[in-house]
């Protein structure tokens, strides 16, 4: 796993006065917040609020238009791709694919993000796939086509490819989504070990209650461009949600 020059007071990831809009009206509007090392955020708001777009700004996958965002302290707008997969992995909302790979091969893929798709696998690529899949629990799984899986391990599979990245940031687009009560609890147990081992994880979250089960950070998004980020324990109280989601305090859907 790559380490940054003054790791232990440099953050692992930067936003400062991100910005971002689709049409007239911000989308992300000024954003700025810290993610070090150990740290969990879970990323709350409603549909419409910029939640997905923030995790493709943090990725390059889209270019602010204000602001910048940093991993290990370089700024992601000028980063080739195989220099940010050596920063963060991410992993999208839907994790599907076409070909009728392998768990282990699908794992492997995280690889060439780094390298690129014409270099052979080598032993640390092997090693690095190996132990993702074990901290996934995923090494049973090693020799089954990644879509026959059910969707919770699935999920888990996708994970894995993303930790064979090796990178210090992991940041996941809802990764709960789909999933039974079980594999929630198992995904969200794995992120907050993953934090506890030193990983900065953040992950877009649809249900406020999952956040509690290891997030120390949080932020949420209001429609608009408004945020607030802080942590968990402060943020997540029933009167924010409630503003946040536009519920009344009352609600049972509030956790």
């Amino acid at each position: 796993m790559e380490k940054f020059e003054g790791e232990e007071l440099m953050p692992a990831l930067k936003v400062s006065g991100l910005t971002y809009s689709y049409g007239p009206a911000p989308l992300i509007r000024d954003v700025s917040f810290e993610l070090r090392s150990g740290d969990f955020m879970c990323v709350l708001g409603p549909n419409g609020s910029g939640k997905s777009t923030l995790l493709k700004l943090l990725t390059g996958f889209l270019k602010p238009q204000g602001g910048h965002a940093r991993l290990g302290g370089q700024d992601t707008a000028g980063l080739p791709p195989r220099r940010l997969a050596a920063l963060a992995a991410y992993v999208p909302s839907e994790t599907v694919t076409p070909y009728d790979f392998t768990v282990k091969e699908t794992v492997l893929l995280g690889r060439t993000a780094r390298a690129g798709f014409w270099r052979g696998y080598d032993a640390a690529d092997e090693a690095a796939a190996l132990k993702a899949m074990e901290e996934t629990g995923m090494t049973g799984f090693a020799d089954r086509a990644v879509n026959s899986l059910s969707t919770g391990e699935r999920q888990l599979a996708f994970i894995a490819q993303a930790l064979a990245q090796e990178a210090k940031v992991l940041l996941l687009d809802e990764p709960t989504s789909h999933l039974d009560l079980r594999y929630k609890a198992a995904v969200m147990n794995l992120l907050a070990g993953l934090a506890g081992r030193g990983l900065a994880v953040a992950a877009v979250l649809h249900e406020p209650a999952l956040a509690r089960l290891g997030c120390n950070k949080a932020l949420l998004l209001e429609r608009g461009g408004g945020y607030y980020c802080g942590a968990a324990a402060d943020a997540l109280v029933r009167e924010n949600l409630a503003r946040l989601y536009g519920l009344p305090a009352s609600s049972p859907l509030l956790p």
